[in-house]
Order: structure tokens, then C-alpha cells, then sequence
């Protein structure tokens, strides 16, 4: 058995950290993949698409932030979606109805994901050539709908905004929210450097716009009716795939919104678990790499624990360990200097404590079991 972990646990190590470097040298050059924008020289209708559950104290600030939008030569149409609301989101709603559209969703079909059956309902309505989709969690500036619309040139199909945790902790302690503000930088980090290295990953449907002749020549959502999470992820990993249309990341500061901070272990544990569960569903080049990084994690785990008696594991886990936080503190520490805020990194050892276990508990929950979402249990599939 030590003769045996002599020779594995080294050559697992040498295999992992190499990956990495490789994976790491793919996202850097992503990351520095600079959209551009385009000034928007003529009339355009663009249909705003809020999908909203139980949303109410939200909506009342997020519609009058809408409204207020900055559009020159754009004009919107606000389509919210109130998806079988039991709280008070019917009420705000109809305070702004002369100014919104309403969609009301009363029965969920079996067999399709809320969200997505919700956001079909609202684009039934939609006259706008292109479509943002927004959160009604999320804040937007007032530029945000026409930075958004700036990135489209004649062949993009999907612009990918950011989204980022608010200043404010919200009552939770501030290492808490330093963890996961943090992790939001991270994560965008890496959506706009897959999506700058050309093979879109994932995407946050609470900030994305899409060519509305884009979206219907790949069939929306249709794929992945079923699949509870991944709205965002299916349609721009659909749209780059096809060979019609690119995908950009549109990072300007005016593109960026904020949305809410979690406000508890339980309320992160219930999204990740929500965001693990369509991995799986990607295609099969992009559930690869995704299985290599996973399983670098599986090993960074087990090697440090059978370090305890295996010094040649305990060596290739901690080289495995070190690229791998090198790596995650590179792509976060150029996105967080990028959208000014550098001032969270001292919190980056504490997240990168949690994320790994975090990552590998959460997917593997979120894959075979259910979880919390809108206050309904459900699984990866509907």
C-alpha cells in the first residue's frame, strides 16, 4: 500500500497541478478579453423581463429603478412575471401598472422548472429585439439597460452582465458577508473569463441580455425545460455552440448590477446545492472540465487526510492545494481591483476554507437530492 501511494499520490499531484496551470492559463487570457461597445445610433424596443415569487419588498425597489432608466433612443417595455405570489408582489404590482406589463403565472405544468416556464410566459409578451432579463432581487444603476443594449454588435447573441453582493452586510456579521461577496468576485471572475476565452460556462440570469432572433433560432429554452436551475447557463452555452452568434461579457461599470447578500448558512447551503444541480446537464466537453476540477478537489481532500499517514500524499495534495489557490486569489484579485473591490481580498483565505468542501458537498447534494428554492423543495429536475 506505501509502495503504492509512493507512486500515485506524486503522480496525481504532478497531473492535477498541471491541469490547473493549463486551466488557469486558458481564464487569464479570457479574463483580458475586452468586449466593446457600441453606440446605439437608432430607435430600439427592449423588453425588460423581471420573473418574480414572492418578491414584494424587492419589487418596491427595483420597479422604480427600472423606470428610471437613462434611455436615449431605447425604449423599454417592463414585463414582470408574478409567478404564483402568495405575499403582497400582487399589490406593488398593480401600483405601477401603468406603467409595467403584468403576466400573472397561476399553475406550474409538471414537469417544467418554474423559472423557466415563468420567463416563457412574460417573452410571449415581449415586443423588444432584445431582452433583459433581470432579478428582482438585483439593483440596476440608471445607465445599466443602455450600457447592456451598447454591447450588442451584428452578431452577438448574449451579453452576460455581472452581478456583485451590496456594500451593505444587511445585519449579518461582516466576516459573513465578506465570505460571500468575495465568492460573488470570484465567480464572476470566472464567467467572464470562459466567456472571453470562448466556451461560455455560466452566466447570471439575474443580469443578461439576448438577441430575441438569437434566442428563438437556438429554441430558448426548450432543451432544458425540465432542469429546475441553469436558465442562463443552457441558453449562452447554446448560442456560442451554434457558430451563429457570440457571447460577451459585458463588465463595463455601468453594466453591473447588486443583489442582496445570503443572511444565512442555511439560505447559501439551499443556492449552492440549486447551482450544483445542473452541472451535469452541460454538454459533454463542458461536464469534462468541470469533472476535472471537481475531482481535483476530491483529491486535494483526500490526499491532506491520508497525509496524516502518507507523506508522499500529504506533498502532491498540498502542491495540488497551492496552484489551486494561486489561481483562485490571480483571477479574483484582477476582477476585484477591475470593479474596486480590492478592499474584500482580506477575507480570501477564510472563503477559500469554505469553498472547497463547500463546492464538493453542495454539487453532490444538489445532483441526487432537493433543495429549497422560493420557499418550494425541489430537485435538480422538475
Amino acid at each position: 500500500m506505501i509502495g503504492h501511494s509512493a507512486f500515485l499520490a506524486p503522480s496525481l499531484g504532478v497531473g492535477f497541478a498541471a491541469f490547473h496551470i493549463a486551466f488557469f492559463r486558458w481564464l487569464w487570457r479570457g479574463l483580458h478579453t475586452q468586449a466593446k461597445l457600441h453606440p446605439v445610433t437608432q430607435d430600439v424596443v427592449v423588453t425588460i423581463l423581471v420573473a418574480a415569487r414572492n418578491e414584494a419588498d424587492n419589487l418596491q425597489r427595483l420597479l422604480p429603478a427600472l423606470l428610471s432608466q437613462k434611455c436615449d433612443r431605447i425604449c423599454p417595455q417592463i414585463v414582470v412575471i408574478d409567478d404564483r405570489s402568495t405575499d403582497g408582489t400582487p399589490q406593488i404590482l398593480s401600483a405601477f401598472a401603468e406603467r409595467i406589463e403584468v403576466v400573472r403565472v397561476d399553475e406550474l405544468p409538471t414537469g417544467r422548472a418554474p423559472k423557466k416556464h415563468a420567463l416563457t410566459q412574460g417573452l410571449a409578451r415581449a415586443k423588444g429585439e432584445f431582452v433583459l432579463q433581470i432579478d428582482a432581487d438585483n439593483l440596476p444603476g440608471p445607465m445599466w439597460a443602455s450600457t447592456m443594449v451598447s454591447y450588442f454588435g451584428p452578431r452577438t447573441g448574449a451579453v452576460c452582465g455581472l452581478v456583485f453582493h451590496s456594500a451593505k452586510s444587511h445585519g449579518v456579521p461582516a466576516w459573513f458577508h465578506g465570505i460571500w461577496a468575495l465568492e460573488a468576485t470570484g465567480w464572476a471572475a470566472v464567467q467572464a473569463s470562459a466567456i472571453g476565452a470562448g466556451m461560455p460556462i455560466s452566466a447570471n440570469g439575474g443580469n443578461l441580455a439576448y438577441r430575441r432572433k438569437a434566442f428563438d433560432s437556438v429554441r430558448g429554452f426548450s432543451g432544458h425545460l425540465g432542469v429546475v436551475s441553469g436558465d442562463d447557463d443552457f441558453l449562452v452555452q447554446s448560442l456560442s455552440d451554434s457558430g451563429q452568434w457570440e457571447v460577451v461579457s459585458g463588465d463595463h461599470p455601468d453594466a453591473l448590477v447588486e443583489t442582496a447578500p445570503p443572511g444565512s448558512w442555511k439560505e447559501v447551503w439551499e443556492q449552492r446545492k440549486r447551482w450544483g444541480s445542473k452541472c451535469v446537464r452541460y454538454d459533454p466537453k463542458r461536464v469534462g472540465l468541470l469533472s476535472v476540477v471537481y475531482g481535483s478537489y476530491v483529491w486535494i481532500v483526500v490526499s491532506l487526510v491520508l497525509g496524516l499517514w502518507s507523506p508522499w500524499a500529504a506533498i502532491g495534495g498540498a502542491a495540488t492545494l497551492a496552484i489551486v489557490l494561486a489561481e483562485a486569489f490571480l483571477l479574483t484579485l484582477r476582477m476585484a481591483r477591475k470593479t474596486t473591490r480590492a478592499n474584500l481580498l482580506v477575507w480570501f483565505p477564510l472563503a477559500m476554507a469554505v469553498q472547497i468542501p463547500l463546492v464538493l458537498l453542495a454539487t453532490l447534494m444538489g445532483t441526487f437530492g432537493r433543495f429549497l428554492w422560493k420557499g418550494q423543495q425541489v430537485g435538480a429536475k422538475a
